[in-house]
């Protein structure tokens, strides 16, 4: 990895967040930032939680994790700040046999799953995730949150992805996105992996 890909500044925060690229991932001509590198070390680990603390808005209950790079992060934001967590599961993750199984204990929303478990009847949510591409996953997610009675305006992500519209998408759906930073859509030549 380059310092190029380490000192990517950008509107949002100079903050230096190391990741490697996932070379035409999750489309041909688009490099997912896998944060992996930093979260495996609890020095990098903590100024990004840190970060994403310090963009929670007043008043949030619970943090909804994304299945599955922001369930981590929201599990160790919610420990840091004293607030709820739950897991937010993509369907399609799930084996069909698992989801079978399940499916009598959870609530099913557009591609996701919130555990019945889940009292989230006027509470404030925020998403949290480690990257934003499409937005799709966030909002489905806001969606299924409104349906079962919470409030939810904010998604927190460590990376946008630049030119995937993301953003605007989550806008258009009444939801801020909060971004630590913005990583350009390719990376550089000779770059990931």
């Amino acid at each position: 990895m380059t310092d190029h890909l380490r000192q990517v500044a950008n509107r949002d925060d100079e903050l230096d967040i190391p990741f490697r690229s996932w070379k035409n991932h999750p489309a041909a001509g688009v490099d997912f930032p896998d944060l992996s590198i930093a979260t495996s070390q609890a020095a990098r680990t903590r100024p990004i939680i840190d970060a994403l603390a310090s963009r929670i808005p007043a008043g949030i209950e619970v943090l909804a994790g994304l299945d599955i790079g922001g369930l981590g992060l929201a599990g160790a934001l919610a420990y840091r700040n004293g607030l709820g967590f739950l897991d937010i599961r993509k369907v399609d993750s799930l084996r069909n046999e698992v989801m079978r199984s399940i499916m009598a204990n959870y609530e099913l929303g557009e591609g996701v799953v919130i555990s019945k478990g889940a009292r989230l009847a006027g509470r404030q949510v925020a998403i949290v995730d480690d990257c934003l591409i499409s937005g799709g996953t966030a909002l489905a997610t806001a969606r299924l949150i409104r349906r079962l009675g919470g409030h939810c305006d904010t998604a927190l992500f460590v990376f946008d992805i630049e030119g995937m519209g993301g953003r605007e998408r989550l806008a258009q759906g009444g939801i801020t996105a909060e971004v630590l930073r913005t990583v350009p859509r390719t990376a550089p030549e000779g770059e990931g992996v």
